[in-house]
């Protein structure tokens, strides 16, 4: 089951992760930011808060706050495959009981979406 029917990803990131190259290059933190962190934000509303989004001054990462807990992530090089997991480590951290994930939900559609854990 997941939680609001989560949210479209960008369709790059799903030929990206076709294609075997789904990492954080070009403007790592702006990608993280704009791309996962500022839409699970909004799925994550009255489940628990994600907020304070920033990237960091040399745009390789970013810095939020999960349920208060704060977080930093460098995203330079970094797979989408371990950025999740480092979301979900945090989540864990934070004692939130959602995880994040990257769903098919249709051809050519990725959706992120939170589920229980």
């Amino acid at each position: 089951m997941t939680h609001g029917g989560g949210f479209v990803i960008e369709s790059e990131w799903y030929w990206r992760i076709n294609e075997g190259d789904a990492r954080f290059d070009d403007a790592p933190g702006s990608t993280a930011a704009r791309d996962f962190l500022r839409p699970l934000a909004g799925l994550a509303r009255g489940e628990f808060a994600l907020e304070d989004i920033t990237v960091d001054a040399d745009g390789d990462g970013v810095q939020f706050r999960i349920a208060g807990h704060s977080v930093a992530i460098r995203c330079r090089g970094l797979k989408l495959d371990e950025f999740i997991a480092a979301i979900n480590r945090e989540l864990v951290a934070a004692e939130v009981a959602s995880r994040f994930a990257i769903v098919e939900s249709r051809r050519y559609e990725l959706r992120g979406v939170l589920r229980p854990s």
